[in-house]
């Protein structure tokens, strides 16, 4: 799958909001908006540059920390994909909603 395929899958049929490309190697893409804080963070996954053409892999971002990277490597399918964001959303989802209702609590 191509950068601008994966792209055009990922922001128009799942809807996730991208940030610019980062020095030619990456984009991160959100759910909703662009959030960095940590506690809000709504950052899905990050596609890295692999060939011109080609992405060679993508972070999942919830299921990844400092000492645990999740990558998936390609290729990448329609398919596939679905089921890892409905994964990742679901988990950015969960920490969202204990955010706010430890953020409730104060």
């Amino acid at each position: 799958m191509t950068h601008t395929e994966l792209h055009e899958l990922l922001a128009g049929h799942f809807g996730l909001v991208p940030e610019p490309i980062d020095k030619g190697v990456s984009r991160t893409y959100f759910i909703r908006e662009v959030q960095w804080h940590p506690q809000r963070s709504t950052r899905v996954l990050r596609v890295l540059a692999g060939t011109a053409a080609q992405a060679a892999r993508i972070q999942l971002c919830a299921s990844s920390d400092n000492n645990n990277t999740v990558l998936i490597t390609a290729p990448f399918s329609a398919e596939r994909l679905r089921g890892l964001l409905a994964q990742e959303v679901a988990l950015v989802e969960a920490r969202l909603a204990t955010a706010g209702a430890a953020g409730s609590l104060r």
